[in-house]
């Protein structure tokens, strides 16, 4: 077999911002560089917006909520995702600008939401 190695290929990439492994120190100094890592999305495996919008902005970023959860482990604590998961759909949807609708949970036309099922008042 013939390999051919990419003179500008980087076999190291950047560390993971992992809230759960910093001091309450290297916390509060990420928080004040970055607000998102302020907000707890997934209290179980207490996981920032911070890190899930880190996961969806890097190279080959996630782009499903399965993804997301593949990536930063929302939904892997007690809640199973039933807090987190409609939080990390949102983020996503955010960051693409589309409906919520149209963010897959794990590949094409698998879909979370279908359609409203009650009117908004």
């Amino acid at each position: 077999k013939n390999k051919t190695l990419k003179e500008k290929f980087n076999p190291v990439r950047r560390p993971l911002p992992r809230l759960n492994k910093k001091s309450f120190e290297e916390r509060e100094t990420l928080c004040k560089e970055n607000p998102l890592f302020a907000n707890i999305i997934c209290r179980c495996e207490k996981i920032s917006e911070g890190e899930i919008v880190d996961a969806i902005r890097r190279n080959c970023g996630a782009t499903t909520v399965k993804g997301v959860k593949k990536r930063v482990r929302p939904g892997f604590g007690k809640c199973q995702g039933g807090m987190c998961q409609p939080l990390a759909l949102e983020i996503l949807a955010e960051h693409y600008k589309v409906d919520r609708k149209d963010i897959p949970y794990d590949g094409p036309k698998a879909y979370i939401l279908y359609k409203k099922t009650k009117e908004e008042e």
